[in-house]
């Protein structure tokens, strides 16, 4: 339910990523820094449920790791219970931390029949960018 029932006002995001980006540094022979993100938004609103897919070294761990800022964004906001974090001091950082919940991937859980998935709302439409081969595994 995106509507409060006062006034029909939109709920806040529980997580809201505004605009960010993430390049990695060129490795080896390789001149180019690699685009991991680039202008990236996404609002997570209370009861959604997004599913991130996509080859590997497209940038999905990269994206799920700005949720908490295990991963700096090189620009964008990252927003969580209306706290800005790219803004918070590392000991503020730290502390928000604690209330944020993280499941890490886990791509044996796929196959498993007593995975399930309830309900399904909003998925993202996410523009494809080139693969990173130069960074860690997604």
């Amino acid at each position: 339910m995106d509507e409060l029932s006062s006034g029909g006002a939109m709920e806040a995001p529980l997580i809201r990523l505004q605009r960010v980006a993430k390049a990695f540094a060129a490795t080896g022979d390789d001149t180019a820094a690699c685009q991991a993100l680039r202008d990236v938004s996404l609002d997570v609103h209370r009861g959604d449920i997004f599913g991130i897919a996509g080859r590997s070294g497209a940038g999905k761990s990269t994206l799920l790791r700005m949720i908490n800022l295990l991963e700096t964004p090189d620009s964008g906001a990252v927003i969580v219970g209306g706290r800005d974090l790219t803004r918070l001091s590392r000991r503020d950082l730290r502390a928000a931390r604690r209330g944020i919940g993280m499941v890490f991937q886990q791509y044996s859980a796929w196959s498993s029949s007593t995975t399930t998935c309830s309900r399904t709302s909003r998925w993202p439409r996410v523009r494809s960018t080139p693969t990173c081969s130069s960074t860690a595994s997604t």
